[in-house]
C-alpha cells in the first residue's frame, strides 16, 4: 500500500521532469541565483567601500583642524585651549577618541567618548582601520612654526556604519528574494507560451505512434514550431506513400529473387570450373620453382614457412626433411626477426620491396641474402601470405664490410690529424699570447682560455707557487669534483717529489696523490703535470681524463685516449711552465730596477714615475698629494764611529720603521744616500705635517744593537712640501720639500719644517 502511494505521489513529479518548462526553469534558475547572489555580495561591499572612504576624508579633515588647533597650545603649554579643541571636536558624534602626544610619545591629554575605551598605544601611531574594525584612526604630527612638536590621534567610531550597512542588507536580501520569486515565475509563464505548440506536436505524434495515421499537427503558426508542424505533416504523407510502394516492391522482389537464384546457379559451376584451371596453373608454377636456382619461401602472417623450394632448404642448411612448418624466428636475431615483422605489415599494406636480411642458423653459421618480398591476397582482398625470392650475398656483403672499415679507418685518422693540428695550432697560440702576458694574473687566464680549448671534456685545477713557498695555491679549476684543496704543499704530489708526471689509473697499481684523495671522479685517469722549468717547481697541472666519454665519441680505445691526453697535457704543462718562467723573470728583472738593493725600498727612478702619475690622478680628482723628503742626522758620524756595515743596518732599519708608520697607499722611496722620500696620495699639507711628525717620533726611539755596540740617539729631518700648494708639477714638489729638508738641517735637526715657512711658522699655523 504504502508504495503505491509513494508512486501515486511521484508520478506528477516525474510527469513534471520530463516537461520542457521545468528544464527550461532548471536552467534558468542558476543564472537568477547568480544575479541575486551578485546583488547581495557587491551592493553592501561598494557600500561600504564607498562610506569607509568617505570617513577616512572626513577623519582626515578632522584631524589636520585638530593638529593645527593644538599647535599653539601645546607651544605655550595651554591647559584650557586643549580642553576648548577637545570640546569643539567632541560635537561631530563619530569622534570617539582624541590623544595628543608629545615628540616624546608621552601622551599630554585625551578625550574619551567612552571611558572604557581600550586602545593599544602602537595602534594610535598608524592610520587606517583598528583591528575588530570599529574605529577608524589618523595619527598627524603638530606644527607651530614650522617645526614638530606633537602628535595627535583622532579615532572615528564605524558603528553607525555598520548599522546603517545591517539594515541594507536586509533590504537587499528582501529585494533578492523578491527577484528571484518573480524571476521564476515570469519563466514559467514564458516558457509555458513557448512550449504550447510542442506540447501539441508531441500530442500527435503520440496518436499516430498508436498507429492513427490520419492525424495531423494543429499548429498553424508561421515561427519556428509551425514549421516544423508542417514539415511533420508532410512527412506522414510521403509516409503513407512510402508504404503503399513498399507492398508494391515486396511482391515485385520476390520474382527478382527467383531469377537471382538461378543465375547463382550458373556462376557456381563456371567458378568450380576456374578453380580446376587454377590447380593446374599451380602445379605448373611449383615445378617451375621447384628448378630455379634462386631460394622460394611462402610465409603466412605469422612468418611460419608454407613453402620452399630445394635452393631455400640449402640457403637455410636443411639438407634432411622439410623447411616447412618451421618459425622464420628460428633462423633470425631478435633485431632481424623485428625487421621481418615490419616488412610483414607493408605487405599487407600491398608494398613491395628489396631488402638485405642476415640469417643465423642453428649450426651457428652466417648468411646474408637479398629478399624480394611481394604480397598474396585472396579473391575477397585479403593478406594470406608472403611470396619471398633469396639470393645469397655473404661474400659479396663481407667484401663490402671490410672496405666501409677500411674507409672508417681512413676518416678517423684524418680526424685524428685535423684534431692533433687543431691542438697545435692552440698550443702555438697560447705560446704567442703568453709573450704578450705582463703579469701572472694575465698568464692565467690564458691558461684557461686555452685549457678549455685543449681540454674541452675533461676537468684541471692548476696550481701556483708564490715566490719560494713550500705550498701552492688553486688559481683555477674547470668542472672539478667538490672537496679539492686549495692550498697544498709540495710533499702532497707525487708528481712533484719526482720532478717527472704521475699517472693514477688502476687503484691496485697506481699511487694517488695525497691532495686528490676522495675527489677523483669514478672510471677516470687522473695526470699531475709539474710545472717545471729550469730545476724550478712553478706549480702543478691536474687532468681528469673520462675515457669512456672520449671512446663513446671518437671510437677509440681507452689506452689510446688516455695516452693522446696524457701527451697532450705534457706539451701545454712544458709551455706554461716556461712561460711562468719568463714572467718570473721579467718580474724580477723589473723590481731589480725599480727597487734599491740594501733597503727594499723602490728607487728614485720608480719615485719620478710614480710622482708624476700620482700628480696627474690627483690633478684629476681635485684632491691634495704631499711629500716628505726625510735625511738621517748625522749619517757621517754613525758610518765614522760604528762602521760602513752599521750604517747600512742604520739604513734597513730606518726603511722599515718608515714603512710601518706610513698608510698602506702611501710610497717610502730611498732617494739617495741615507736621504729618503714619501709621498702620501691624497692627504693635506696638515696631515702630512702630522705624518711627519710621527715619523720622527718612531725614529727617536730606535735603540740599535750592532757588532756588541748600542746604537742610540738617532733622529732624523723631514722637509715638506705638497701639491698644488708648492707646486703643480712633480720636479715642484721635490724641489720645495727639498728645500725645506735643507731649513730643517741649518736649523738644528730633529724636526720638520714646511716648505716656505720656519719651524714656528709651521707650528703657529
Amino acid at each position: 500500500m504504502s508504495e503505491q502511494i509513494k508512486k501515486s505521489w511521484l508520478s506528477p513529479l516525474n510527469s513534471l521532469k520530463n516537461r520542457i518548462v521545468f528544464k527550461f526553469m532548471l536552467i534558468s534558475t542558476p543564472f537568477l541565483l547568480l544575479i541575486c547572489a551578485l546583488m547581495v555580495s557587491l551592493i553592501p561591499y561598494w557600500y561600504r567601500q564607498q562610506a569607509v572612504k568617505a570617513l577616512e576624508d572626513k577623519a582626515v579633515s578632522i584631524t589636520r583642524i585638530a593638529a593645527y588647533s593644538f599647535g599653539p597650545a601645546l607651544v605655550f603649554e595651554d591647559r584650557k585651549a586643549i580642553e576648548e579643541v577637545f570640546q569643539s571636536l567632541s560635537q561631530s558624534p563619530t569622534v570617539d577618541y582624541i590623544l595628543v602626544f608629545d615628540l616624546q610619545g608621552q601622551e599630554i591629554a585625551r578625550y574619551m567618548r567612552n571611558p572604557d575605551l581600550t586602545i593599544q598605544p602602537e595602534e594610535l601611531k598608524k592610520s587606517g582601520l583598528l583591528p575588530g574594525g570599529m574605529h577608524l584612526n589618523q595619527h598627524l604630527p603638530i606644527s607651530a612654526e614650522g617645526s614638530a612638536v606633537g602628535y595627535v590621534a583622532v579615532g572615528l567610531s564605524l558603528e553607525q556604519l555598520n548599522h546603517q550597512l545591517g539594515h541594507m542588507k536586509r533590504v537587499i536580501w528582501i529585494s533578492a528574494a523578491a527577484i528571484f520569486l518573480i524571476g521564476l515565475t515570469i519563466i514559467y509563464f514564458i516558457s509555458r507560451l513557448v512550449s504550447r505548440p510542442l506540447r501539441h506536436i508531441a500530442k500527435t505524434a503520440a496518436e499516430i505512434a498508436a498507429g492513427d495515421y490520419s492525424r495531423r499537427a494543429p499548429v498553424t503558426t508561421g515561427d519556428e514550431v509551425g514549421q516544423l508542424a508542417q514539415s511533420f505533416n508532410i512527412m506522414l504523407d510521403e509516409l503513407q506513400a512510402s508504404l503503399k510502394k513498399l507492398d508494391e516492391a515486396r511482391e515485385t522482389l520476390e520474382l527478382k529473387v527467383e531469377e537471382r537464384t538461378k543465375e547463382l546457379k550458373e556462376q557456381v559451376e563456371e567458378k568450380e570450373a576456374i578453380a580446376r584451371k587454377l590447380r593446374e596453373s599451380e602445379e605448373l608454377f611449383r615445378s617451375m620453382v621447384e628448378t630455379l636456382g634462386e631460394g622460394v619461401v611462402v610465409v603466412d602472417e605469422d612468418e611460419n614457412i608454407i613453402f620452399a623450394n630445394p635452393a631455400a632448404r640449402r640457403i637455410f642448411n636443411v639438407y634432411e626433411g622439410n623447411l616447412e612448418g618451421h618459425n622464420l624466428r628460428e633462423f633470425l636475431a631478435p633485431e632481424q626477426f623485428e625487421l621481418i615483422r615490419q616488412q610483414t605489415f607493408r605487405r599487407k599494406q600491398g608494398y613491395r620491396d628489396i631488402y638485405d636480411l642476415e640469417l643465423s642458423l642453428p649450426d651457428g653459421s652466417k648468411k646474408t641474402v637479398i629478399v624480394n618480398a611481394a604480397p598474396r591476397f585472396d579473391h575477397n582482398g585479403r593478406f594470406v601470405s608472403t611470396l619471398a625470392v633469396m639470393t645469397e650475398i655473404t661474400e659479396r656483403k663481407k667484401q663490402e664490410l671490410a672496405l666501409a672499415e677500411a674507409n672508417q679507418r681512413l676518416e678517423e685518422a684524418i680526424t685524428e690529424l685535423e684534431k692533433r693540428s687543431e691542438q697545435n695550432r692552440f698550443l702555438v697560440e697560447m705560446g704567442d699570447a703568453f709573450q704578450l702576458a705582463g703579469s701572472v694574473e694575465e698568464t692565467v687566464e690564458i691558461i684557461n682560455k686555452y685549457a678549455r680549448k685543449l681540454f674541452p671534456e675533461e676537468s684541471w685545477l692548476l696550481y701556483l707557487r708564490q715566490e719560494k713557498e713550500k705550498f701552492l695555491h688553486l688559481m683555477s679549476h674547470r668542472e672539478a669534483s667538490g672537496g679539492h684543496e686549495e692550498i697544498i704543499e709540495i710533499e702532497d704530489c707525487w708528481a712533484l717529489r719526482k720532478a717527472a708526471p704521475n699517472f693514477f689509473e688502476d687503484p691496485e697499481k697506481d699511487l694517488l696523490c695525497p691532495h686528490l684523495r676522495g675527489t677523483v671522479p669514478e672510471d677516470s685517469t687522473v695526470g699531475c703535470f709539474p710545472l717545471l722549468s729550469g730545476g724550478e717547481t712553478f706549480g702543478l697541472f691536474v687532468l681528469f681524463c673520462c675515457p669512456k666519454k672520449i671512446i663513446s665519441g671518437a671510437g677509440w680505445t681507452a689506452e689510446r685516449a688516455v695516452a693522446q691526453k696524457n701527451e697532450l697535457a705534457l706539451a701545454f704543462a712544458q709551455r706554461v711552465a716556461t712561460s711562468l718562467a719568463n714572467i718570473y723573470l721579467r718580474q724580477s728583472l723589473k723590481e731589480q730596477s725599480i727597487r734599491d738593493s740594501l733597503t727594499g725600498l723602490y728607487n728614485r727612478r720608480y719615485l719620478e714615475e710614480t710622482l708624476e702619475r700620482e700628480l696627474s690622478r690627483a690633478r684629476r680628482a681635485g684632491q691634495p698629494v704631499s711629500v716628505i723628503m726625510v735625511d738621517i742626522d748625522r749619517f757621517k758620524r754613525i758610518n765614522d764611529s760604528y762602521g760602513h756595515e752599521a750604517g747600512d743596518y742604520l739604513l734597513q732599519m730606518i726603511a722599515r720603521t718608515l714603512q710601518r708608520s706610513v698608510r698602506s697607499e702611501d710610497i717610502v722611496c730611498r732617494y739617495g744616500g741615507e736621504e729618503f722620500t714619501v709621498v702620501l696620495p691624497g692627504l693635506s699639507l696638515t696631515g702630512a705635517v702630522e705624518r711627519a711628525r710621527l715619523l720622527l717620533d718612531s725614529v727617536r726611539h730606535l735603540e740599535l744593537g750592532f757588532g756588541g755596540s748600542i746604537i742610540k740617539n738617532i733622529t732624523i729631518s723631514a722637509g715638506v712640501s705638497s701639491c698644488p700648494d708648492h707646486g703643480l708639477s712633480w720636479q715642484e714638489v721635490i724641489q720645495a720639500a727639498d728645500l725645506a729638508l735643507l731649513r730643517a738641517k741649518q736649523e738644528g735637526r730633529d724636526r720638520v719644517v714646511v716648505a716656505g715657512k720656519s719651524e714656528d711658522e709651521k707650528l703657529d699655523g
